[in-house]
């Protein structure tokens, strides 16, 4: 195809520079009139729809969000696989053979642009852009109220110090000058980063409706299906960020008051301060429409509890090396650290067959984390290699970061790199220098794990037998410890509900998933030895999917559907 949708692209291959007059979205090909008559009468294209070029311009960038082809082997998908729910091309089948369910595409695209799904995606685009309005309104009518609060309380003291004495010059400047600082602080601060956040996700939210409009009008059946696919997950996502907003008190009023000292006029010259600026926030009373729950107030939205908690097995894999660390790709792809004496990273698909290995030789592997979806960070505990390792999980290129000190479990966030540092703690590390940065000293022991989640970090601490919540700041929120429960606690990873999930192993005696609530208040036992759990090193949760897996140090791999 020409590089420039303006020109035929199959004269193009002919090496003649023709304007193109249409576009087949079918061949993903622009035609001019004679290859378009061509294109029409040939068997293969007869009945693929065309739409003008001009048309197709002006909507390029609605489509060319839509991938149809397999990234891993560069080919065009042209099946289903119902039973693991994923797009196969030709190769891909090869993996598939033993399943029963595999459809042509153009069985399940066929009236998808009629389909229940699509109404809802398109229902819940329009109920988020709808809570993105009225937060938006919210806020700024909040905005509204605190700058009329601060005029009314800019008054009041004025009115106070024109009966007070002329001494009382400085504590007015003093109460005036928090008032604003405080203002300030609230709306700039805080409330307009927010307003700026929601803007910028309202705005993406419409281009998404803006793109399924399109697809509708002009794409193909195939292109409004993959289209369809990748806005849902979107659409979870946003709805998500809306549950997030109200989770962490972002959408808290604000308002602000003054408290004036009743006595100051019979004691003028002993009174210190004129008044304090007092700050209140209370709960949002917005009435929020969610996909999932549609009239749904936020604030009265509750987690399940941890007894609600069901796993499905649904894949089984045989390890090749020694496994102590694990994680999730963004497209479901799953990424194993074998410190075996090859020293590897593996790269498995969905299914846990092996798809290629990268060689970390002569750095030790411990655990991995994703920082984008091409990109992943490895930790080493190498006594002679001590680093960071970048990974490319697309074209395999690797660079390393330095580091001080052995690192074990490790975590990103935010484009920051997280560590668990033997006998130091937790600690911040630069991906450009490597310098380390003590975020939460204590006396941590040799591998332990470390996990974040909606600005919370939770660590294990194999040497104590612990499992400690903290927020971004280092600051304790709560440490769960009961030996009964678990002992030598490995990996370590968070649901989209907040509950902790934990490996405890000891001389593999004591082999256990054990989920831990939001609160750190209660445990429960979710799979044993008796599940297959032997000696039990990794686990990671899959936040798109709703999937967990468990690895075993050199014996198996299980990956379960999740539901609460």
């Amino acid at each position: 195809m020409a590089s420039n949708p303006k020109f035929c692209g199959i004269c193009d291959q002919r090496h003649i520079t023709k304007s193109s007059s249409d576009w087949c979205s079918e061949c993903n090909q622009s035609l001019c009139i004679e290859c378009k008559d061509f294109h029409t009468l040939s068997k293969a294209s007869q009945n693929h729809s065309t739409i003008a070029i001009s048309n197709y311009l002006a909507l390029e960038s609605s489509f060319s969000k839509v991938e149809g082809h397999c990234s891993v082997h560069d080919d065009k998908y042209v099946l289903f696989c119902q039973t693991h729910d994923c797009l196969l091309c030709l190769t891909c089948l090869e993996e598939h053979t033993k399943c029963e369910d595999v459809v042509r595409i153009s069985k399940i695209t066929k009236d998808v642009k009629t389909s229940e799904s699509l109404l809802d995606t398109q229902k819940s685009l329009s109920d988020i852009i709808l809570n993105l309005s009225k937060i938006q309104c919210d806020l700024e009518e909040n905005i509204c109220d605190i700058k009329k609060q601060k005029d009314s309380i800019l008054l009041e003291i004025s009115q106070m110090r024109e009966k007070i004495n002329s001494h009382l010059d400085k504590i007015e400047h003093a109460l005036k000058t928090e008032l604003c600082k405080e203002v300030d602080n609230q709306c700039n601060n805080t409330m307009y980063k927010t307003l700026e956040d929601i803007k910028r996700k309202k705005i993406d939210i419409e281009k998404c409706q803006q793109q399924m409009s399109d697809l509708d009008r002009y794409g193909s059946d195939l292109q409004m299906y993959f289209g369809l696919r990748e806005i849902t997950a979107r659409t979870n996502t946003y709805d998500l960020y809306i549950q997030t907003l109200d989770d962490d008190g972002s959408l808290n009023r604000v308002t602000i008051s003054c408290k004036i000292d009743s006595e100051i006029s019979k004691f003028v010259k002993k009174v210190a301060s004129l008044g304090t600026i007092q700050v209140q926030k209370v709960p949002s009373q917005l009435i929020l429409k969610r996909s999932k729950d549609k009239q749904a107030q936020l604030v009265d939205v509750r987690n399940k509890s941890i007894n609600d908690i069901k796993l499905k097995l649904v894949h089984t894999f045989t390890l090749m090396g020694s496994i102590t660390g694990c994680c999730f790709l963004p497209d479901g792809k799953i990424v194993l650290c074998d410190r075996s004496l090859k020293n590897l990273v593996q790269i498995l698909n969905q299914h846990g067959v092996l798809i290629f290995e990268v060689s970390m030789s002569p750095s030790y592997t411990f655990d991995v984390t994703c920082i984008d979806d091409k990109t992943v960070a490895v930790s080493s505990d190498s006594p002679n290699q001590k680093q960071i390792d970048i990974i490319d999980v697309k074209t395999r290129a690797r660079r390393s970061i330095p580091t001080a000190d052995k690192c074990y479990g490790i975590t990103h966030k935010d484009g920051s790199l997280m560590v668990c540092v033997a006998g130091k703690g937790v600690q911040n590390v630069n991906t450009q220098n490597g310098k380390s940065i003590s975020l939460i000293p204590c006396d941590i022991g040799r591998w332990s794990y470390i996990v974040t989640s909606d600005n919370k970090l939770y660590y294990t601490n194999s040497k104590k037998h612990t499992v400690t919540c903290c927020d971004k700041g280092g600051n304790i929120i709560w440490t769960f410890k009961d030996e009964n429960v678990f002992r030598d606690p490995r990996g370590i990873d968070v649901d989209n509900s907040g509950n902790i999930y934990i490996l405890s192993n000891t001389c593999n005696s004591q082999n256990k998933l054990i989920v831990i609530s939001a609160d750190g208040q209660h445990s429960r036992s979710l799979l044993s030895k008796d599940d297959g759990l032997v000696n039990p090193y990794a686990v990671a949760y899959d936040k798109i999917q709703n999937r967990i897996c468990v690895v075993n140090f050199n014996d198996k791999g299980f990956l379960f559907d999740l539901t609460i």
